[in-house]
């Protein structure tokens, strides 16, 4: 059969149309984490013409109003994720890297791969707010999408134990902690369980990937602050026994260096390593160590001299150790 002009113009005009409906498709599945609720949308629910706290409205003053009515749209273009065969716990970093976490790597104004900038979550606080939950608690995850797609996979990772929220966002601190499985969608959400793990406490970082199965290998990125409260009693100990032979004595401070510098294992009582019981466990503590076995320093913070339950609340766990 001879095409006439008329027909190969029809055809391209349908090979076009054809191929609006499939971008339009591609561009679709929108969304983010609302439960427990995500950096983006909290930017959003705080109003980006006038925001109602300090870091949304430094966010806004980073990336404009527009990124934060479009909340839905913290994605990134990943195809290598669908062409390895979207393994469990995809390495996202050349992307995504340290420090840009929660922007998904969306931080140059002046980039051709996507058309808004999310730096602004990227801002490094303990302020963010954050939702309270309880370790060993299982949660019900709520992603909110603006339209819907399948196939698609979900990975979850958490900030590690001792994690300092005062710290960027990194991959050396992220633990991947699997894929939900029994993913419902229900009246434009997706829902999926997740349990807390139980040695983290105080503030910590849910971050979950929703990995597209198409082409171009779209990813949406949602960042929660969490607020986690120890499920079961606190574990007493003694203040700067950081190795936990019940004194206190050089080898604590020596400990510290060991697991700061020379990669040795994790005490299993951060809290008992924290000697000036800052909540984070760093060579303060060892000077501390040292400053009050030498140099006259004014005394451990409770407890001293004896068991006793951390009397502040911080993000360090003690799991366990030994009381006399």
């Amino acid at each position: 059969m001879r095409w006439t002009t008329a027909s190969a113009f029809a055809v391209r005009v349908i090979g076009a149309l054809l191929l609006g409906v499939l971008l339009a498709d591609s561009a679709s599945a929108h969304g983010t984490v609302v439960s427990p609720i995500s950096r983006v949308y909290q930017v959003y629910q705080a109003n980006p013409d006038n925001p109602s706290f300090a870091l949304a409205e430094e966010a806004v003053a980073i990336d404009g109003t527009l990124s934060y009515y479009t909340w839905n749209e913290l994605s990134r273009n990943i195809g290598s994720a669908v062409t390895a065969g979207l393994p469990p716990g995809f390495d996202y970093s050349p992307w995504i890297p340290d420090g840009q976490l929660a922007s998904a790597g969306r931080v140059d104004p002046l980039a051709t791969e996507y058309p808004r900038t999310y730096a602004g979550l990227d801002q490094v606080s303990a302020d963010w707010p954050t939702t309270t939950l309880t370790a060993g608690e299982t949660i019900e995850v709520d992603f909110l999408v603006t339209a819907a797609h399948s196939p698609s996979v979900w990975d979850v990772w958490m900030t590690t134990p001792g994690w300092d929220p005062n710290t960027a966002l990194n991959w050396g601190e992220m633990e991947f902690l699997g894929r939900p499985t029994g993913v419902e969608l229900i009246a434009g959400h997706y829902y999926f369980d997740f349990t807390i793990p139980t040695d983290r406490t105080g503030h910590h970082v849910l971050w979950v990937a929703w990995q597209r199965n198409d082409p171009v290998g779209e990813v949406f990125i949602s960042t929660s602050d969490l607020w986690i409260e120890s499920g079961l009693p606190p574990v007493e100990f003694e203040r700067g026994d950081c190795n936990a032979d019940q004194a206190v004595d050089i080898a604590d401070a020596v400990s510290t260096l060991d697991v700061l510098f020379l990669g040795a294992a994790s005490p299993t009582c951060l809290d008992a390593c924290d000697a000036n019981d800052d909540g984070a466990h760093n060579i303060a503590d060892a000077i501390k160590t040292l400053t009050e076995l030498f140099g006259g320093g004014a005394g451990f913070p409770d407890p001293v001299g004896a068991c006793g339950p951390d009397p502040t609340v911080d993000g360090l766990a003690c799991t366990s150790y030994a009381c006399p």
